[in-house]
């Protein structure tokens, strides 16, 4: 973690306003190690950077995790959204927590950039702030135990995410293209996600636990069969 934290250090010059924070991370589902996280928000400090900080798979972490929040460092910005604490995916509403002097500012450029969601669903997502989500992250981790189970049988190559609704598994197949095969999958009645939607990737695909225990064995099995063929 040493050489990392010195090539943070190394990468920031006067131009360097901000660090920015995915964790839980999109599509590995990993956390950082804590020391590392802690240095990260000290070389902020040192250098008087903002850190935004993405947060919104944090409800289904289950192990040791800290939110950027836990520091009290007055240059922390982080983001939250309903669409995965609350699976009020259709009401697209998110928020962020900051300190006040930073939020005015974001909400002076917010009103320039953007129309605002609409009162109704506003008064809604403060409602479901109330609402205990740890049955819904239970069955999460259920659905997302059923994937590693049925990849692990698949010997699919997957790191077991430490907070997330998803699976980011490796196709060791020479000449894999996750794109193509996300396409020809459809035709099967499977839809996972190529790995290219989230950088360089080619041979990783994202497969998703939002759906019944069901649908979800029925989809691995689908993939299984797939993969099958292609071997």
């Amino acid at each position: 973690m040493g050489a990392f934290n010195e090539q943070i250090q190394n990468t920031i010059n006067t131009n360097t306003k901000m660090i920015v924070l995915n964790y839980p991370n999109n599509p590995t589902g990993k956390i950082l190690p804590e020391k590392l996280q802690d240095q990260i928000i000290e070389i902020a400090k040192k250098n008087n950077l903002y850190v935004l900080s993405d947060e919104i798979y944090s409800e289904y972490v289950k192990s040791n995790w800290k939110s950027v929040l836990s520091y009290n460092y007055e240059k922390s910005i982080v983001t939250q959204s309903f669409s995965k604490s609350h699976a009020m995916t259709g009401f697209r509403i998110g928020y962020a927590i900051a300190d006040r002097k930073i939020i005015e500012k974001m909400a002076k450029l917010e009103a320039l950039c953007l129309t605002n969601v609409s009162e109704p669903i506003q008064y809604i997502a403060m409602k479901a702030l109330e609402a205990d989500t740890s049955n819904n992250n239970k069955t999460v981790q259920d659905r997302l135990n059923i994937l590693i189970q049925k990849a692990n049988e698949m010997n699919l190559d997957i790191v077991v995410p430490d907070g997330a609704m998803y699976i980011f598994a490796r196709v060791n197949k020479e000449g894999f293209d996750g794109v193509q095969f996300a396409n020809s999958t459809l035709e099967k009645g499977l839809a996972v996600a190529p790995g290219e939607g989230f950088g360089n990737y080619k041979n990783f695909i994202r497969i998703s636990a939002c759906q019944d225990e069901k649908t979800l064995i029925e989809g691995m099995n689908i993939l299984k069969n797939i993969m099958s063929e292609d071997q």
